[in-house]
């Protein structure tokens, strides 16, 4: 039996840890260099904590044991730092969804630990795929019914619901919040029903194991590069929406300087 004294000295340790951590970060960053990046990483790989409660905010970065999001672990840590490095900077890294932060495979899994690699390949695919997979479901009904002159309506998320996971988002978030032991986000009756983004990553994960268990390989593999396929899409649509932000902001600083010459 654990005593209240050793919780107590183990968390205790792990507060120590975390501290540490940031410390060396801190200390590490290199903001004129690309190493910042492998610099959090590194961090990651150290980080003992697999949620915490930071001033009122609930960040789970391990979901079910087994699905890490790197992402948010690396944006806590940043906003720690926050004025080592520009804030448009890491954030652009970190909304960019390629599968290893822009590294080589074998470079980021020595960079965040072999246990914590495979645990964001379980994010990756049971979360961020699965999520682009259901858009992608909901965009083929939506097209199946324009063109067969059917009213657009808001059902096409609820029919890609039951078309992956054989039953609406309701029934199965209700199924969900059982088994997880799933509380709202704040007290009260008005907020039974709300719920964290951290709650909301723990229900795709467990919607994407649920359709592992109900489908066959084939069907698997099939939406898997669906998933894969969409999410692509739209990392190059935001990438050209960026670069046309671009274009327009170089193009108002030209106009600003041309300004400024007629009147001089």
């Amino acid at each position: 039996m654990v005593s209240s004294k050793d919780t107590r000295q183990k968390k205790g340790s792990l507060v120590g840890e975390t501290s540490d951590a940031i410390t060396r970060l801190k200390s590490n960053l290199a903001p004129s260099t690309g190493d910042w990046k492998l610099t959090v990483l590194e961090t990651i790989a150290e980080w003992p904590l697999a949620s915490e409660n930071l001033a009122g905010e609930q960040l789970d970065y391990l979901i079910g044991g087994e699905a890490f999001d790197w992402r948010l672990l690396a944006q806590r840590l940043l906003k720690e730092c926050g004025s080592d490095i520009d804030d448009d900077t890491w954030w652009d890294w970190l909304t960019d969804p390629v599968l290893f932060a822009g590294f080589e495979e074998p470079e980021f899994m020595r960079a965040v630990g072999v246990d914590k690699f495979r645990a964001h390949l379980s994010y990756f695919y049971g979360v961020t795929v699965e999520q682009a997979l259901l858009v992608a479901v909901e965009e083929e009904i939506t097209h199946r019914r324009v063109a067969a002159g059917r009213q657009l309506n808001d059902s096409s998320m609820e029919l890609a619901y039951e078309t992956l996971y054989g039953n609406t988002r309701d029934q199965l978030w209700q199924v969900f919040k059982i088994e997880a032991g799933v509380e709202a986000a704040r007290e009260g009756w008005r907020h039974r029903e709300e719920h964290s983004l951290g709650s909301e990553d723990a229900f795709t994960y467990w919607l994407f194991k649920l359709r592992m268990e109900r489908s066959d390989p084939a069907k698997i593999a099939s939406d898997t590069r669906k998933g894969l396929t969409k999410l692509e899409r739209m990392r190059q649509n935001n990438v050209r929406r960026m670069q046309l932000i671009e274009v327009d902001r170089i193009r108002f600083e030209v106009k600003s300087i041309r300004r400024r010459k007629v009147k001089s």
